[in-house]
């Protein structure tokens, strides 16, 4: 072998003897390691601190470097296995504690330390000879001191959540609270002093969060906020007086808040939602409820002169906003009215008209209901709107006016009109001076024509006829009469402006218009004589008067022409009493003795006797002589 070779078998030897050395060593320590703990565990049985006892002869065991005592180490293991049973339940319950309680868990930590307590309770309250001995077990764990430390770090932790939950708004989440009720009394220095902390840590964040919330206008996320809050300490037999009271206190504030800033409208919708408050709560505040009343009371009063001073879109609005807490029906609907009443295009737009309107006017309580409203829009469309008792709307409307007729005026026909149905008079510019009448009747859901006719005026009789006017097309001077057939009035002739007389009383219609009956001997054109039982007159006209009896229209002017008639005088004037005379325009009877200036001769009163004479000197002969006639300027012949 070469020296090489040598040297390295010999390195191996040494490393090899090293090395079980080491293992000599090592195994010595653990047998020395062993014998030391079986000593250690018989000591400290003997001592009667078998916790500790029980830890070394469990190392005693685990050491199986030599077999020592090994019967007695099994029997002493045996007899401790109590203690060892503990252990392992509080080993594993420590063990968990600290790990949720490092993660922050607190659900997960009042679970494990439940169980906990339920172990202390059962181990500890069992009989036998090692129950005491838990409490050493649980301080060699150091249970109760890992227990306190998580439960303080808890209590910082929720204190802080409330201080963060504050600061980002965040308010639904009140479980710190809950959280720090279920730690237990003992960590806080006992029941009272739990108390007094947390309700002035509850106290402090509530007042808060109200104040918040009632700063934000949020009123009723304030108010179910608290209603939930107070369920909440219910339900705990927590006493939280400061909540109601704190809310009082907002209401109240934002209550005086709308009065100061004019808004009915948030007033009442703050006043109702706090009566609701109170009523899901089973609460009761006479003072604001009582403050509320006052208020209603004054703006109701304000609302009422309002109406008075006819601002009825204030009043209206102001009855709506109040009614949402109070009924305000009968005061609202009476508002309305009137308001229609007052602006009648009102019932255009309530039935869904657009557009502009003019010669808009109505009234209340007429034509069967509430109110009503006539007008035309810029078409010349006519509308007539009934507000019926029912609140109900009829419109009635005409579309037939002429289109190129400025309209001048739009008003109700008062005297054609009845009780259900009106009739609309619409005057429009005929552009001749004259103005185009047209009449609708308001019947059958709609306007019906009624009558039309352009003329200078009209005149409604008691009768219902129409007397027209200057009507187009006809003589300045006539009269025109309209008279309703059926559904419409119609032209049915011209106004008598004339009286029927004797002809013997000419004289006494001296510039009257006359109708009376003569025979004329013998025709001609321009100028006859006439005469009827012996009296005469001279006809004059521009006209052809021919021979025979006649009846004529004309005016005697108090012009007289002297004639001569054969065989008598012109005989004094008497009536003729199978004419009868009637009266003027209006058809009444006249009396001819209703002239005072003309006295009644006695032939007058005996008609007949006068008549008789008349004729007995027709008809005698005698000498003719000169006489004063009468002429009457003759207008017409009939």
């Amino acid at each position: 072998m070469t020296m090489k070779n040598t040297l390295t078998l010999r390195n191996l030897y040494l490393f090899l003897c090293i090395v079980l050395l080491l293992l000599i060593g090592y195994k010595g320590i653990h047998i020395y390691q062993k014998i030391e703990s079986m000593a250690q565990a018989e000591l400290l049985y003997a001592q009667k601190k078998l916790v500790q006892a029980e830890e070394w002869y469990k190392k005693a065991r685990n050491n199986r470097s030599l077999l020592y005592k090994e019967e007695l180490l099994a029997s002493r293991l045996q007899e401790l296995e109590p203690i060892t049973s503990m252990k392992q339940s509080l080993s594993s319950l420590d063990h968990r504690l600290s790990r949720v309680g490092e993660a922050g868990d607190f659900s997960g930590f009042m679970n494990v330390y439940t169980e906990l307590l339920d172990t202390e309770q059962k181990l500890a309250g069992q009989q036998g000879a090692y129950a005491s001995y838990y409490d050493e077990i649980a301080a060699f764990y150091g249970i109760p001191d890992d227990v306190k430390r998580i439960f303080l770090q808890f209590i910082g932790m929720f204190n802080r959540q409330a201080d963060e939950l504050l600061k980002e708004l965040q308010y639904d989440d009140n479980s710190f609270k809950w959280n720090l009720l279920r730690i237990p009394d003992s960590f806080y220095g006992g029941e009272k002093q739990k108390n007094d902390k947390l309700l002035r840590l509850f106290q402090r964040y509530d007042e808060m969060v109200l104040t918040r919330l009632a700063g934000a206008g949020q009123y009723t996320d304030l108010l179910n906020w608290s209603h939930a809050m107070s369920s909440e300490y219910a339900s705990r037999s927590l006493p939280a007086a400061w909540l109601n009271s704190k809310t009082d206190e907002l209401v109240y504030t934002m209550l005086q808040k709308d009065v100061q800033r004019e808004r009915p409208s948030d007033f009442i919708s703050h006043a109702m939602e706090y009566r609701d408050f109170l009523n899901r709560s089973g609460l009761k505040n006479a003072t604001i409820m009582g403050y509320i009343q006052n208020q209603m009371n004054r703006w109701i009063a304000a609302a009422d002169a309002m109406v008075q001073d006819q601002n009825y879109e204030e009043a209206v609005a102001l009855y709506e906003a109040l009614s949402g807490y109070q009924d305000m029906n009968s005061k609202l609907q009476a508002a309305k009215l009137a308001w229609t009443i007052h602006d009648p295009i009102r019932l255009f737009q309530t039935a869904g008209l657009k557009g502009n309107f003019s010669y808009v006017s109505g009234g209340g309580n007429r034509f069967g209901g509430l109110a009503y409203a006539i007008g035309v829009d810029k078409g010349n469309i006519i509308y007539f709107a009934v507000l019926n008792a029912d609140e109900s709307l009829q419109l009635f409307q005409n579309r037939d006016y002429p289109s190129d007729i400025a309209i001048q005026q739009v008003s109700v026909e008062e005297s054609l009109s009845t009780a259900k149905n009106p009739v609309i008079l619409v005057e429009g510019d005929a552009g001749t001076g004259l103005v185009l009448y047209s009449g609708y009747e308001a019947r059958d859901a709609n306007l019906l024509p009624l009558f039309q006719f352009t003329a200078e005026g009209y005149q409604v009789q008691p009768d219902k006829s129409i007397l027209v006017t200057n009507l187009e097309g006809v003589s300045p001077e006539e009269t025109a009469i309209f008279e309703r057939q059926g559904g419409q009035y119609g032209f049915t002739g011209y106004q008598v402006h004339y009286t029927d007389i004797d002809i013997a009383n000419i004289e006494r219609y001296p510039n009257e218009k006359v109708r009376f009956s003569v025979h004329i001997p013998e025709g001609g054109y321009g100028e006859v004589l006439a005469e009827r039982n012996g009296y005469h007159v001279i006809l004059k006209g521009d006209l052809d008067l021919p021979a025979g009896s006649a009846t004529l229209i004309g005016t005697f002017s108090g012009e007289y022409q002297q004639l001569e008639i054969p065989g008598s005088s012109q005989p004094p004037a008497a009536p003729d009493p199978a004419e009868p005379e009637t009266g003027q325009v209006d058809g009444d009877i006249m009396d001819e003795t209703d002239n005072p200036s003309e006295p009644v001769t006695g032939n007058e009163l005996n008609p007949e006797d006068a008549q008789q004479d008349n004729s007995e000197k027709s008809d005698s002969s005698g000498p003719s002589q000169l006489t004063q006639v009468p002429v009457v300027q003759v207008e017409s012949i009939e």
